[in-house]
């Protein structure tokens, strides 16, 4: 072969020494004899018909005739070196490329799960706002339901009144509105289980009960109190004016885990029975009544037939009579009087 032929072929892209299956820098001995073995394997005569394995024999013979020749060897030396050199750099900008494509997958993976994690926290929240939101209307209504309803009952027990009385039982000319104490409770303590019948029992202490009726508990600030608590309103209806007054008077003194104890309808006015009312009578005393008697007695008047006429009381009967109204201002009085001298024996302690 030329050597123009071998500086041609020693551009080849082939790998010789691969091709032979020898060593680079081998000595020609070893290229003589791998060249010898190899050959005899792809031999023609040995492959008939067998284009692919004829044109490697070929070859083979191309990488002995540059690798045994100095210059075409080292010009195929050369070639080789920058072609490996070149697919090195290739394959190490490729390798940077890949994990820079794989990197930016990564990322965009990482961001898209991400992004959805925060969509799934955003619609979690957005859903437990909407729910937190239902359940404070239902909540609201619920409550407003309860007021209303605890509103009409208290109204309904103010305009009709507990259960009636027995037959057996002679009602006071007092409506019952007016015998009647609200009294109200913190549910704690000796207040906690406090019922209907426990409530007529201490109350009876004062005077003979009609009934009683204990409301919906519901919670209320006491006092100024920064916490709300569950509070307790009960009613009870006395046979007497005279004992609600006693009732509104003492409770609390006697009972001391109530809250307030207080008229349910007014407070009725015992300074001065303003409920009486005074009708005058015809004349019914003699005309030679002395003046002496008259003088005596300023209600008695002289009429103008020269008669004279005295007035006649009479007390309605939605108002306390004059007895009731007696029995509550001495009690009062007698109240008064245990106060001052319980303050005054304090005093002299002191």
């Amino acid at each position: 072969m030329s050597s123009e032929d071998l500086k041609q072929h020693a551009t080849s892209s082939h790998d010789f020494y691969v091709l032979l299956g020898v060593e680079f820098e081998t000595s020609e001995a070893d290229i003589k004899r791998a060249y010898r073995k190899t050959s005899l394997q792809y031999h023609p005569d040995k492959n008939p018909g067998k284009l692919d394995v004829i044109e490697k024999f070929h070859l083979l013979a191309i990488a002995r005739d540059v690798l045994l020749d100095p210059e075409a060897k080292a010009a195929y030396d050369k070639a080789r070196a920058a072609r490996r050199a070149k697919e090195a750099q290739q394959s190490l900008f490729e390798g940077k490329r890949k994990q820079m494509k794989e990197d930016l997958e990564n990322r965009e993976k990482g961001f898209k799960r991400k992004r959805g994690e925060e969509l799934d926290a955003e619609e979690k929240l957005e859903r437990e706002i909407r729910r937190l939101a239902e359940d404070g209307k239902r909540r609201r209504r619920e409550r407003e339901e309860q007021l209303s309803r605890e509103k009409q009952e208290e109204a309904s027990f103010m305009e009709e009144g507990p259960e009636p009385a027995p037959a057996s039982v002679v009602p006071s000319e007092v409506p019952e509105i007016d015998r009647t104490v609200k009294a109200r409770w913190v549910r704690e303590g000796d207040g906690a289980s406090l019922d209907k019948e426990r409530l007529i029992e201490m109350f009876s202490k004062f005077g003979q009960i009609d009934s009683g009726l204990v409301m919906r508990d519901k919670k209320m600030r006491i006092g100024g109190e920064k916490h709300k608590k569950v509070v307790a309103t009960g009613f009870v209806v006395f046979r007497s004016i005279v004992s609600a007054h006693a009732a509104v008077e003492d409770a609390r003194r006697t009972f001391k885990f109530l809250e307030s104890v207080f008229w349910a309808n007014k407070e009725p006015d015992i300074a001065s029975p303003a409920a009486a009312t005074m009708e005058y009578s015809a004349p019914s005393t003699p005309a030679s009544t002395p003046k002496s008697f008259r003088v005596s007695f300023p209600g008695v008047y002289q009429n103008g037939s020269g008669g004279l006429s005295t007035p006649s009381f009479s007390f309605s009967p939605q108002s306390p009579s004059l007895e009731e109204v007696t029995l509550m201002r001495l009690k009062q009085a007698e109240r008064k009087r245990l106060e001052e001298q319980i303050r005054q024996k304090e005093a002299d302690e002191e």
